[in-house]
């Protein structure tokens, strides 16, 4: 399992790094002829875009980001060159709003790459599902699993199928493009 985490690790790291490109800092003024803004801005806190003349601004402050749809000159900023979608520039109001940009990132990029732990096992008959790193450990040490969402004939091959939570049944159902099943014995949970 260390093995197994060590190299998603690297992988995750060097997918990031990779698609990170290199960009210069300044700390300028920046000024643009006022254009009209061509993306909205976001709903949660003050965080804000706004993409105008090919590069995309970042504000943290309402006010900064209406000063500069006003008069089109952001004051002072933070530029970095390519770091934007499709090699974009980048112009942020603040520090504060890189990180909050970053983070952003970050996020859409794991939901895209997907790092739920998901481990499918074939034992007794049966194939097991798990989505907890930490269950399937347990069972493989213990061969018992607890509380599962247990189907009945729910398998590739009709076999049976014991989920490790009904995340992991959501997974599987992805994973395996399979309609969500309602009939009886199909949603039966069963203790140990």
């Amino acid at each position: 399992m260390r093995k197994c985490s060590k190299r998603f690790l690297r992988l995750f790291f060097t997918m990031v790094v990779a698609h990170m490109p290199f960009y210069a800092v300044s700390h300028m003024t920046v000024s643009h002829a006022a254009e009209p803004p061509q993306a909205g801005s976001s709903k949660e806190s003050a965080y804000q875009e706004l993409e105008r003349g090919g590069r995309l601004y970042v504000f943290a402050s309402s006010e900064r980001k209406a000063e500069f749809e006003k008069s089109g000159d952001i004051g002072k900023g933070i530029i970095k060159i390519g770091y934007g979608p499709d090699g974009k520039t980048v112009v942020f109001d603040s520090e504060d709003v890189i990180i909050e940009y970053e983070s952003r990132q970050i996020r859409e990029l794991l939901k895209k790459v997907n790092i739920a732990g998901y481990k499918e096992l074939k034992k007794d008959g049966r194939l097991y599902v798990f989505t907890s790193p930490a269950r399937l450990t347990d069972f493989e040490k213990s061969g018992e699993l607890g509380k599962a969402v247990i189907k009945i004939g729910y398998g590739p091959h009709g076999e049976t199928v014991v989920f490790d939570s009904d995340e992991a049944v959501k997974e599987y159902n992805n994973r395996h493009s399979k309609p969500i099943v309602t009939h009886l014995g199909s949603q039966d949970k069963a203790e140990k």
